[in-house]
C-alpha cells in the first residue's frame, strides 16, 4: 500500500469522531394539564443542539382532526415558545400537540404528541393562556395538507388567526 493510502486511512481514523454529522437538536418540554376554552395558549419548550436550532414549531389538532396544522415557535431568550388559537367552548374537549425542532445540519426531532383538556377556568387553574395582547392578536397558523381547506379548523376560535393553507 503507498505511504500516501496509510497517511489518508490514519488521518480518517484519528478525525472520524470530529467530522461525524452533528445531533438533533433536544427539546425539554413540561406538559400542561389544561388549557381554558377562548383563551389562546402560549407553550414554550427548552430547545438546544450542539450547533444551531434552525426551526422549531408546534403542531396542534382538535383530537378528532386527522391533520395537524402548526405555528412557528420563537425564541424568547430562554426557551421557545408559540401561541395557539384558543379552544372553543362546548366545541374542543381537548387540544393534541407537539414541538418538534430541525438544526442547521436538518437533524430533526419532536416530542411526544400531548393531549391538553379543555376545561373552565374554575377548573384549569394553572392553564398556559397567552397573556401578550399582541402575540394573541398576531397568530399564524399552517396547515399541513391541502385536505384542511382554506380556514381554521371550526374547533377553535379565528379571532386573531391568519390561516395559510397547505399547497
Amino acid at each position: 500500500m503507498p505511504r500516501n493510502a496509510l497517511l489518508l486511512a490514519a488521518f480518517t481514523l484519528a478525525t472520524a469522531p470530529l467530522l461525524r454529522a452533528d445531533d438533533a437538536p433536544e427539546i425539554e418540554h413540561q406538559p400542561s394539564i389544561c388549557t381554558v376554552a377562548g383563551k389562546p395558549m402560549a407553550l414554550c419548550g427548552a430547545i438546544s443542539d450542539d450547533a444551531m436550532v434552525a426551526k422549531a414549531r408546534l403542531y396542534f389538532r382538535h383530537q378528532k382532526d386527522k391533520f395537524f396544522s402548526y405555528v412557528e415557535m420563537a425564541f424568547t431568550g430562554l426557551e421557545y415558545c408559540g401561541t395557539l388559537p384558543g379552544a372553543r367552548a362546548g366545541k374542543a374537549k381537548a387540544v393534541e400537540y407537539y414541538i418538534w425542532a430541525i438544526d442547521d445540519a436538518y437533524n430533526i426531532k419532536r416530542t411526544s404528541t400531548f393531549n391538553l383538556p379543555v376545561q373552565s377556568e374554575d377548573v384549569c387553574g394553572f392553564a398556559p393562556i397567552e397573556r401578550d395582547a399582541g402575540r394573541a392578536a398576531a397568530i399564524t397558523v399552517h396547515a399541513t395538507h391541502k385536505d384542511q381547506g382554506k380556514k381554521l379548523s371550526g374547533e377553535f376560535d379565528p379571532t386573531g388567526v391568519t390561516f395559510v393553507p397547505s399547497r
